[in-house]
């Protein structure tokens, strides 16, 4: 789900200029860039109750993508190595319900005819 839009506001733009901020991993600036949740809404709002700005960063489309697939997992994953305990459980697999070409049946088929 989506920030409340309120909240959203606060993570995406400078209280001060009114301008967005940019996207937190690449710099990139978009005119409407996307409010992340760090750790799954769910998640956070089982354990504290509402959503709040300190669960959210900036970033543009892209880097939103690379953050929930494959940076989350990644961290996850060093961080319990490294012993780090009571982490998000969303954060252990890509949480995003990805669609392939091959899913769609579009992928290319590389079989000798």
């Amino acid at each position: 789900m989506a920030f409340h839009p309120d909240v959203k506001r606060k993570i995406v733009r400078d209280r001060k200029t009114g301008k967005h901020h940019p996207c937190v991993m690449c710099g990139a600036t978009y005119p409407l860039p996307d409010a992340v949740h760090i750790i799954d809404e769910k998640e956070w709002k089982a354990k504290l109750g509402s959503d709040r700005q300190t669960n959210g960063i900036p970033l543009c489309p892209n880097c939103h993508r690379v953050f929930d697939e494959v940076l989350r997992p990644y961290l996850f994953r060093a961080l319990h190595e490294f012993g780090v305990t009571g982490l998000p459980n969303t954060w252990k697999n890509n949480n995003k319900l990805t669609v392939t070409e091959e899913d769609l049946g579009l992928a290319e088929d590389t079989s000798p005819n």
